[in-house]
């Protein structure tokens, strides 16, 4: 009786798994991408009636997390797998991943699963991706090969559409090297462009396996290389030459490259501005094969317009006799820079100016042309004075700089003429500057028979309201009460207080809510009164400096959206920012994570450097945003603490899945890479009027081939 109940329990565990295992599933190891394929449908029986699936528990190996789709029963023989926006499907190796589904439990049915046994319901690979190659330049018939870089490049199955058309075994040879180089080979007979015409080579769809991706639809396709007529009568090469600097009126330019011709008057030049040659602007006083030599007509400029300078000067195209042949990207019209133009610069002459050999802290030279950043002012002076020992300089535009005499140092060691003899605003010395005078140097005033004195103390740094420091004046024979005239004006009891007093040094400490200087600037103490003496002025009554107030600094809150490494920069927008330097410390962002690119007075510029993230893994572990926030900011005055938990200036969303490109630029954050092609919508300005032609970053590579080259140096 026992055996026989054993064997009925048996039977119906047998009969219980048999229900369990109801679900029936086909293989399918047909390939998908593994970011773009949205949905994934499985054939099959067993699923129940059409519905959202929410009662289906599913699980695959390797492992995908639920949160990274949703299940729709279409009937009881199809099921489909619908991949969530921003996230991918599980890809363990660039050959591609064989994605399997492991177990199916539906609720209804008990927590077994019910899945007959572990299928392959799909072959997962890389999404490819292309490099932009515009800059990359071969030959209608003379380059055999060229290579286009990307990522997800597959040997076995590539299927590659161009725009002129190509045909893949006709036209050329494909050779997958690796998954992120393949090389293309002109077969013999056939041309780069099939319409025979120079001009742009565009990728429009690629297929490694999953079907057609189109490449950049938004352009037409991404350019993987320019084609330009075969060297030779047609053929003419141009080297970029972005480091060559020149003024706008230096007499010469020499231009470099192949191709020209040796006949002078055979050689044409088409530019990027409104440059003319043979005589209008410019003439071509030298040829070669390799140079030109062109000599800048008197009164005329390489570049005019001195708002947009610094600036190239973009050659787009020669005709060296028989028609124009484009130098540089035709599609953008970017060309080739072949010198990098600078203002011609000029100081104001001002010698009706004066400042006193010591006592004057500041001195204002006017003129054209200054620049900063990246290039920066330099100055001669006779008598000499030597930046950064006697002073500093600070250029607030193109037309306006400020030099500061630095403490303990003078203007000139007697009185007379300051002149401006030499400046270089980046293009070396200019050479055709004449002596300006811009200061007459004046004798200090007399100590006051007291002995009572006062020292220049202008690299006293203060914020306007921010009670970091305490004002101290230095010098000599001060009374215990002192009454002190300021400039901008300041009261005693109703601005600050004297806290101390001995005969060499006063302390000051500014009153709640009230400022050193309503303006960032200068503050001078003008005269001294002890008592009912007469009050001693200070150099002539203008006042000597003792600090420098800084503008008290803030940030401007912002929840702008950047990606964790994909967004290169980061705006920080805000007022009283130094141009001297600004510091500032983000939460939870590490100082050693980015660098400060540019700073202005209300805005600074941080870039990412390589390797490094905006947000710390550990803080975007979940997928959730991550909030930037400035805490501190230190322009020269010490650190000023942000209130609560600071301002915040950024938030940190994961990369999307299989993206490659920098989509960094402020005024975009578009989701759309910002490759620099130029489309049929896309405006092109005249270099000197509204900038250069599409002069966008480069931030795709290319490997770049010789004239009649390979364009590939790897061994066979």
């Amino acid at each position: 009786m026992a055996r026989a109940l054993a064997l009925v329990a048996a039977l119906a565990q047998l009969r219980a798994a048999d229900a369990a295992a109801a679900v029936h599933v086909e293989a399918r190891p047909s390939p998908i991408y593994s970011t773009v394929t949205q949905k994934l449908r499985l054939k099959g029986n067993g699923f129940g009636a059409a519905g959202t699936g929410e009662h289906l528990n599913l699980q695959f190996v390797p492992t995908m997390p639920k949160t990274d789709y949703k299940v729709q029963v279409l009937s009881d023989d199809a099921l489909a797998i619908n991949l969530v926006a921003g996230k991918s499907w599980p890809l363990a190796s660039d050959e591609g991943t064989d994605l399997y589904l492991s177990s199916l439990i539906d609720d209804r049915k008990g927590n077994m699963n019910q899945l007959e046994s572990p299928t392959v319901i799909a072959r997962v690979i890389p999404t490819p991706t292309v490099m932009h190659g515009g800059e990359k330049v071969i030959y209608m018939t003379g380059t055999t090969r060229f290579n286009i870089n990307g990522t997800g490049f597959r040997a076995k199955t590539m299927e590659l559409i161009f725009d002129p058309p190509l045909e893949k075994d006709v036209d050329y040879m494909l050779n997958t090297r690796s998954s992120t180089h393949m090389q293309l080979m002109l077969r013999s007979g056939r041309k780069w462009r099939s319409d025979g015409e120079p001009g742009p080579l565009k990728l429009r769809r690629i297929d490694t396996g999953a079907g057609d991706l189109r490449i950049d639809a938004k352009y037409g396709g991404v350019t993987v290389a320019e084609v330009q007529v075969d060297l030779g009568a047609h053929g003419v090469t141009v080297e970029s030459a972005a480091d060559h600097k020149l003024y706008q009126g230096d007499p010469e330019l020499t231009v470099r490259g192949s191709g020209f011709n040796n006949t002078i008057s055979l050689n044409t030049l088409k530019w990027g501005n409104s440059l003319r040659g043979k005589g209008v602007n410019y003439t071509i006083t030298k040829a070669s094969g390799s140079a030109l030599t062109l000599s800048l007509k008197p009164g005329s400029v390489w570049r005019s317009n001195p708002a947009n300078l610094p600036g190239p000067l973009k050659l787009l195209a020669v005709n060296a006799g028989v028609g124009l042949v484009p130098v540089g990207p035709t599609e953008a019209k970017k060309g080739r820079t072949v010198a990098t133009i600078f203002e011609d610069p000029a100081i104001t002459a001002n010698p009706q100016q004066t400042v006193y050999q010591t006592h004057t802290h500041e001195l204002w030279v006017t003129g054209r042309g200054f620049t900063r950043g990246a290039y920066g002012t330099k100055l001669d002076f006779d008598p000499p004075l030597q930046v950064g020992i006697d002073y500093v300089m600070m250029v607030f535009n193109r037309t306006h700089l400020l030099i500061s005499l630095l403490d303990g140092r003078k203007w000139a060691p007697n009185t007379g003429i300051l002149r401006v003899v030499g400046v270089d605003t980046g293009a070396g010395a200019f050479k055709r500057f004449q002596p300006v005078a811009v200061a007459h140097v004046a004798s200090d005033a007399d100590d006051h028979p007291s002995g009572l004195t006062v020292a220049r103390t202008a690299s006293q740094i203060l914020y306007q309201t921010a009670a970091i420091r305490k004002l101290e004046i230095q010098g000599s024979s001060f009374c215990q009460g002192p009454s002190l005239t300021f400039q901008p004006p300041l009261t005693d009891g109703v601005d600050y207080s004297i806290t101390r007093a001995t005969s060499e040094k006063l302390s000051l400490t500014l009153k709640s809510h009230k400022k050193w200087r309503y303006e960032a600037g200068p503050l001078y103490l003008t005269s001294i009164q002890c008592g009912s003496d007469a009050p001693v002025e200070l150099a002539y009554g203008q006042g000597i400096v003792v600090a420098t107030v800084l503008a008290d600094p803030t940030i401007e809150a912002s929840e702008r959206k950047i990606y964790a490494t994909h967004t290169k920069r980061l705006i920080v927008q805000g007022s009283g920012f130094s141009l001297d330097g600004t510091e500032l410390t983000l939460r939870p962002t590490s100082r050693s994570s980015y660098e400060v690119e540019s700073v202005e007075m209300a805005e600074m510029v941080l870039i990412l450097k390589e390797g490094k993230s905006w947000a710390p893994a550990k803080t975007k572990d979940d997928g959730k945003p991550v909030s930037i926030y400035v805490t501190k900011i230190d322009t020269g005055a010490g650190e000023v603490v942000m209130e609560d938990d600071g301002a915040i200036v950024a938030r940190v969303f994961p990369d999307p899945s299989g993206a490659v490109c920098d989509d960094s630029c402020e005024w975009a954050l578009d989701g759309v890479c910002d490759d620099g092609s130029a489309g049929e919508d896309r405006e092109v300005f005249d270099d000197d009027y509204g900038g250069v032609y599409g002069d966008d970053d480069d931030y795709y590579g290319g490997d770049g081939d010789d004239y009649y080259g390979d364009g590939d140096d790897d061994d066979d």
